[in-house]
């Protein structure tokens, strides 16, 4: 799901460069800032996708050393490798010669701004195109414009110059019309400003020398001034909060549109992957994460946490968490259940409270009572595991499954060593130790279980 609850359609000929090299140290991690996941993508990959979504094709992105794990959790984009931190406008000079052939303009945008829309990106080389000029830039107006980039207007409101906090005088630090690091260029026009760029006293080489460059020739940057909540960037952990807290309003009007009531939109924490299906209800105080999908009339109770996990249709999950499972229709968790990673409950099954399951598969109707372990364990369908059952799938050395056959039940406190089988229909008494097979139909009891002589 995109934050934007419409898209627009698409231009063809731009190919999007997303600057995504740099380490971002306000965030004050080991972890550089555009790897830092935000709603089920990391930071970056929100700037992809909205400019993917604008121009179609394959982004170019823009990597370091530092941030070159990112490479892998972008999908299907091109890499080009900046060495060397020496500035925004050596990060483009090192991406121009992996632009495709047929690319005959380019989208420039930062990988720390997670809230830009398609809209925009669309409306910004709509501006370029009309005006006739070679680079229009997207500009906002800052609250407090404190460390950011001036933009200079002429008299017919195009940019002429972008001038540096270091390098602004008073008047111009009263400007708050601010660069918000969102070009779009004429490639040919692009690749020879580019080229003509020299660095800075700090030896770094600037993107925002472009508009000065543009203006004396003769051609002023048209601007877009955009909303400061979607163009700001993320640079420290406070601001990474907002536009994630931004970002899951997106996300959760977009399905509140589409018919799923969310009951808190401020306490639903839902990722972007994430499919609802209408008449689902999402309680207060939820998180729903990775692909995860919800079928339709589910209810995931406050305090639930679903992660990669497919949840039916009819399901109601009370505060408990699903880790990588699967839910027929009609399943009833908790409270305070723990589905793990590798299970599949049946239609109609049912996990009580404080139960715990890990790589177990549930059969239709089955019912697991409350304070149950099962691990590595099938049970067929209508069978009736009972309060306190434990399976022990583990010698010390290694895991071991265990059967539970249809319509079987286990009373109390049952302990079932695996490995081992308990039959079709077969029966267990209340503190049971089940060390052996239990035949079909067949009742045991004791410690270990035997059946009746």
């Amino acid at each position: 799901m995109t934050p934007s609850s419409r898209r627009p359609e698409q231009h063809s000929g731009t190919t999007p460069i997303i600057l995504a090299a740099g380490v971002g140290s306000r965030m004050g991690s080991a972890t550089p800032k555009v790897l830092h996941p935000i709603l089920g993508r990391p930071l970056a990959l929100w700037a992809v996708e909205a400019a993917r979504a604008a121009f179609g094709g394959t982004p170019l992105v823009v990597l370091s050393p530092a941030t070159a794990g990112l490479a892998s959790q972008l999908g299907a984009v091109t890499v080009a490798q900046q060495p060397k931190p020496l500035g925004t406008g050596d990060a483009v000079r090192c991406a121009l010669p992996s632009l495709p052939a047929d690319a005959d303009e380019v989208l420039i945008a930062c990988g720390d701004t997670p809230l830009l829309t398609s809209e925009l990106l669309v409306a910004l080389a709509e501006q370029r195109r009309a005006s006739g000029v070679p680079l229009a830039i997207a500009a906002f107006r800052a609250p407090d414009p404190t460390g950011y980039g001036r933009v200079i207007l002429n008299d017919a409101e195009c940019a002429t110059a972008v001038i540096e906090e270091r390098d602004a005088d008073e008047e111009t630090r009263e400007i708050d019309l601010v660069n918000a690091g969102v070009y779009v260029a004429d490639r040919a026009w692009l690749e020879r400003a580019v080229a003509a760029l020299t660095p800075s006293k700090s030896g770094e080489i600037y993107l925002t020398d472009l508009v000065a460059a543009a203006a004396a020739a003769g051609s002023p940057a048209p601007i877009v001034v955009g909303d400061a909540a979607e163009l700001e960037g993320v640079n420290d952990r406070s601001q990474f909060a907002d536009a994630a807290a931004a970002l899951r309003e997106r996300i959760n009007h977009v399905h509140m549109l589409n018919g799923v009531a969310i009951i808190d939109p401020t306490t639903a924490w839902i990722d972007g992957g994430v499919t609802i299906a209408a008449d689902a209800v999402i309680e207060p105080n939820t998180r729903i994460s990775g692909s995860s999908t919800i079928g339709a009339g589910s209810t995931i109770g406050t305090g639930s946490s679903i992660e990669s996990s497919n949840i039916g249709a009819g399901c109601t999950v009370r505060s408990s968490a699903i880790e990588s499972s699967t839910l027929a229709d009609g399943v009833d968790v908790g409270p305070f259940a723990h589905i793990r990673p590798g299970c599949t409950i049946g239609a109609k099954a049912h996990v009580g409270n404080f139960a715990e399951l890990k790589a177990t598969t549930l059969g239709e109707g089955a019912k697991v009572g409350h304070h149950s372990y099962l691990g590595d364990t099938s049970v067929g369908e209508g069978a009736n595991i009972g309060a306190g059952t434990i399976t022990a799938n583990y010698d010390g050395t290694a895991k071991h499954r265990t059967e539970i056959g249809a319509r079987a039940f286990t009373g109390v406190g049952t302990l079932l060593v695996a490995p081992v089988r308990l039959g079709v229909g077969a029966k267990t008494g209340a503190g049971s130790v089940v060390t052996r097979d239990v035949p079909d139909g067949t009742l045991v009891f004791g410690v270990p279980a035997k059946p009746q002589e």
